[in-house]
C-alpha cells in the first residue's frame, strides 16, 4: 500500500481500519498496521527492552507520524482522501459504507466486497514535553494549532482530544486533533462516481454516542477523555481509580480539572457528525443511487449484530462456524478470518467495558475455539483488563482458547503485538477459500432483522 499523506496517523482506528478492509477486498492479509517493514522488524528486539525505555520508543515513534502547527495550516485533506479512497480496488461495487469508524463494520463490507469512506481521521500535532495530565494547559496551548487547522480546510470540524488515561504516551509528545469531515471531499465524490454501479446503494454508518464538550468555535472542540476504561464522571469529577493511577504514574494532583464542557458533540473518534450526510444524499438523487443509514448508539453494538449476521451467512451455505476471533481496535484481518469461517467479534480497547462486552456475549453463544488479539497502548489506565481477566474470557472455549501474538508479561506494554497478531491468526487452520460476496439484500435484510435488539436502526433516504 502506499504511504499516507502527512497528517494522517496510520496508529489510528481510521486508517488502520480502512487499511485491513483494503487488504481484503485485494484477497490480502493485514499484516502490518505500520505499513512499515523497518519499523516492524524493529517491533520483537524494542519489546525486549525494560519498560520505561519500550515506553519511550513508542512515543518517539508515534511522534514521528506528527507535524507542526505550521503544516497544520497547510494540511491536505483531498490528498487524505485521495489516499484512502486509492486503497481499494478499481472496480465496480454493488455498495458502499461511509461515516463511523466502527471494526465489526469492517467484517461486514468484507462479507458484501464493499468499500468504506470513513468520515474521522487522526491528524496528531506535535506538542513536545507536554504534561498529559494539565488539561487547562492543554486546552490553551492547542488553540494555535486549531485555527490552522480551521483554515486549512472549511470542510471538516476538528475535535481535539485529550485523554491522559487512555493516550497517556503519545500525549506526552504531541496533541490529538480528530478532524470530520462535514462534506464530501472531491476525491469521495470521484470514487464513488467511477466505482458505483446503477442503482447501487449507499450506507451511512452514523454512531450516535456522545461527549461534554467545550466548544471553540462553530467548527471546533475540545473533548477531555473518551470512550474507555474510565466513566465520564472520573474525567471530569475524579474518584478513588483516577486518584490511584495519578499516583502510581507520579502525578503531583489528585485528579483532573478540565475546563467546563458546554455541550455535548459527537465523541471524537466515533461519533457521526450529522453535516456529512446533506452532501452524500444530494450526490446520491444525482446518480439515482440509494441511501440507508444505520444508527447505533454505542460501537460495539455493531459487533453482536455482526456476529449474529456472520452466523446465518455461514449457515445459508451450510457451515457451522464454531471458531470466534476477538478483534481489537486496529488489529484484525477481515480476510483470514473469513477464510477461517470463524465468527468476527471486535472490541473498542482492552478495557472493562469492552471485557463486559465480550462476556455477555460468551453468555449466550458458545464456541469450540475462541481466538483473541490484545492491543497494547502501553498505559496502566483507569478501567484496564487485566491479563488474568482476558484469560478467563477465553477458558469459556469448549476446546481451546488462545491469545493471538500476545506476550501476556508484557501486556499492556507489548507493542510486538502489532507485527505478531496476524502471524498468529494466519498459522491457525483449517483455511479455506473466502466465500463469494454476501448478496446486499441478505445483508440489510438479517441487519434489520437483529439489529433492533442491539439499538441499532436503519433509515431509508430512498433514491
Amino acid at each position: 500500500m502506499t504511504r499516507p499523506p502527512r497528517g494522517i496517523a496510520r496508529f489510528d482506528s481510521a486508517a488502520g481500519m480502512a487499511q485491513a478492509l483494503a487488504a481484503c477486498l485485494h484477497g490480502e492479509r493485514f499484516s502490518s498496521p505500520s505499513q512499515s517493514p523497518l519499523l516492524d522488524s524493529l517491533m520483537p528486539p524494542i519489546n525486549l527492552l525494560p519498560k520505561r525505555a519500550r515506553e519511550w520508543v513508542y512515543t518517539v515513534g508515534g511522534m514521528s507520524e506528527g507535524i507542526t502547527a505550521r503544516q497544520a495550516r497547510r494540511l491536505d485533506v483531498e490528498g487524505i482522501g485521495e489516499w484512502i479512497a486509492g486503497l481499494y480496488p478499481q472496480r465496480v461495487y454493488d455498495a458502499a459504507f461511509i461515516g463511523s469508524s466502527n471494526g465489526a463494520l469492517m467484517h461486514v463490507a468484507a462479507a458484501l466486497n464493499a468499500p468504506w469512506l470513513p468520515q474521522t481521521f487522526l491528524c496528531p500535532v506535535r506538542a513536545p514535553f507536554s504534561d498529559p495530565d494539565d488539561a487547562q494547559s492543554g486546552f490553551d496551548d492547542s488553540l494555535r494549532a486549531v485555527d490552522a487547522l480551521l483554515h486549512a480546510d472549511p470542510r471538516i470540524a476538528v475535535h481535539h482530544m485529550q485523554d491522559p488515561n487512555q493516550d497517556r504516551l503519545m500525549l506526552a509528545a504531541m496533541s490529538y486533533f480528530r478532524l470530520k469531515l462535514r462534506a464530501l471531499p472531491l476525491a469521495y465524490r470521484e470514487f464513488l462516481l467511477r466505482s458505483l454501479a446503477p442503482n447501487a446503494t449507499i450506507h451511512i454508518v452514523r454512531c450516535t454516542r456522545d461527549w461534554p464538550v467545550t466548544r471553540t468555535s462553530d467548527r471546533s472542540f475540545y473533548q477531555f477523555g473518551a470512550l474507555g476504561g474510565a466513566t465520564e464522571s472520573e474525567y471530569f469529577d475524579g474518584g478513588p481509580r483516577v486518584a490511584r493511577y495519578l499516583a502510581r504514574y507520579g502525578a503531583k494532583r489528585g485528579q483532573w480539572s478540565p475546563p467546563a464542557p458546554s455541550m455535548r458533540a459527537p465523541e471524537a473518534e466515533w461519533g457521526y457528525d450529522v453535516a456529512l450526510t446533506e452532501s452524500i444524499v444530494a450526490l446520491a438523487k444525482e446518480k439515482n443511487w440509494r441511501v440507508v443509514e444505520w444508527r447505533f448508539e454505542e460501537p460495539e453494538a455493531f459487533s453482536f449484530a455482526t456476529a449474529d449476521l456472520y452466523r446465518d451467512w455461514y449457515r445459508s451455505m451450510g457451515i457451522e462456524a464454531k471458531r470466534l476471533v476477538v478483534d481489537s481496535f486496529l488489529l484484525m484481518d477481515p480476510y483470514t478470518t473469513l477464510r477461517l469461517r470463524a465468527i468476527p467479534f471486535w472490541l473498542v480497547f482492552c478495557t472493562d467495558p469492552s471485557a463486559d462486552t465480550l462476556r455477555r456475549f460468551l453468555d449466550r453463544a458458545s464456541f469450540d475455539e475462541i481466538d483473541i488479539m490484545l492491543f497494547s497502548h502501553g498505559t496502566e489506565g483507569v478501567g484496564l483488563t487485566d491479563i488474568n481477566e482476558w484469560r478467563a474470557l477465553i477458558n469459556k472455549a469448549k476446546r481451546e482458547g488462545r491469545f493471538l501474538g500476545v506476550d501476556e508479561r508484557r501486556y499492556p506494554r507489548d507493542f510486538a503485538t502489532f507485527v505478531r497478531f496476524d502471524r498468529a491468526l494466519a498459522q491457525l487452520g483449517p483455511q479455506h477459500p473466502v466465500p463469494p460476496p454476501m448478496p446486499l439484500h441478505f445483508f440489510e435484510d438479517a441487519m434489520r432483522r437483529h439489529g433492533a435488539s442491539y439499538g441499532i436502526s436503519a433509515h431509508d433516504y430512498g433514491a
